[in-house]
């Protein structure tokens, strides 16, 4: 499963060679969501410091470092230490206001001492760990030399009970001299959707709901990325824990692409990431791919996409789900 992570995040990871700015340096404040057994959401608060050491006109890589000093949901100990590589993928660039979306791979010290037999709290010996987050966001600058950053996203740290949704924000002071990417234009906008059942017990219990992200290439391709909410319903027998769950989709691909005078016809094929961070059987991060057909079509200034795509995704306990998301959205228009 790391090596299909690594893959999946390296794919959403599209950061230039040359670079916006040498560098930029600052600190992080974040606040971290976990579910207890009741499905109950507590709120823990974090800090730490970031530096961005290549940014570009279409990505940024960067190196985090977190302390979650407490994380502890009962009477027993749990808490964190992050260091963390991060990519961030600009659609329309880094100026002004600029969107992003964001993947990270790191290392985890966690203390985790849980509950064992009468309540009683076990050893607390930290171990190391893999940690796994992804979102998106949105960059600020404050003219040429200040950029502050907020960001929502899914954050997992797998053998252990740290899985939930967060909140970070970031200022930093920007040195080193400005360069051009080596993309071309982008867009987002965004995106509804449906999921068609094929085979499997999840379900959609309502529409997605999301962002899509695209950039195109200097051949005939673009770079794609769509983040969703998917309310899931498990069918046949229920958990303790309920039949609903909510996951975060997390979509890159590349589309291979024809452009006809009203707009682009392309091919998409890619991994796909799901964080379920609610309670329930499949808490934590699934894996599986996607591949399917779509059409931009213009309007003015305005594109509309339609796209149709099968998803398969392996759930926790080994069963393989496969469905059709149908999906439309709707960004401003870009040009060769």
């Amino acid at each position: 499963m790391t090596c299909f992570v690594v893959g999946a995040l390296a794919l959403a990871s599209v950061s230039s060679v040359h670079a916006q700015r040498r560098f930029r340096l600052g600190p992080m404040l974040s606040s971290l969501s976990l579910e207890d057994a009741s499905g109950t959401g507590h709120g823990f608060t974090a800090w730490g410091g970031s530096i961005a050491l290549i940014t570009g006109d279409d990505g940024e890589t960067g190196l985090t470092v977190a302390r979650y000093g407490d994380l502890a949901l009962n009477s027993c100990e749990r808490s964190l230490t992050l260091y963390a590589l991060d990519s961030y993928y600009y659609p329309v660039g880094t100026r002004g206001v600029a969107p992003f979306a964001s993947g990270e791979l790191g290392l985890a010290r966690v203390t985790d001492a849980d509950q064992g037999l009468l309540g009683l709290c076990g050893s607390a010996q930290p171990t190391s760990q893999l940690a796994i987050g992804f979102g998106l966001g949105v960059r600020v600058n404050a003219g040429s030399d200040v950029a502050a950053l907020v960001e929502g996203r899914f954050l997992q740290v797998p053998n252990s009970a740290i899985q939930g949704l967060e909140a970070r924000a970031n200022v930093s002071l920007a040195f080193g001299s400005p360069h051009t990417g080596e993309f071309l234009d982008g867009t987002l906008g965004p995106a509804a959707s449906f999921m068609i059942p094929i085979a499997g017990s999840l379900r959609g219990r309502a529409p997605f709901v999301g962002v899509r992200f695209r950039r195109d290439t200097k051949k005939t391709g673009s770079v794609g990325l769509q983040i969703d909410y998917a309310p899931l319903r498990i069918t046949g027998s229920c958990p303790l824990s309920g039949c609903d769950e909510s996951a975060v989709l997390f979509a890159p691909g590349y589309e291979a692409s024809a452009r006809p005078a009203w707009g682009r016809l392309y091919g998409e094929l890619g991994l796909l990431l799901a964080g379920v961070y609610s309670e329930g059987p499949d808490r934590g991060l699934a894996q599986g791919a996607h591949g399917g057909i779509g059409v931009d079509l213009f309007g003015g200034r305005v594109m509309w996409n339609l796209n149709s795509r099968l998803l398969w995704l392996q759930r926790s306990n080994g069963e393989n789900v496969f469905g059709v998301q149908v999906g439309v959205s709707v960004s401003p228009r870009i040009g060769r």
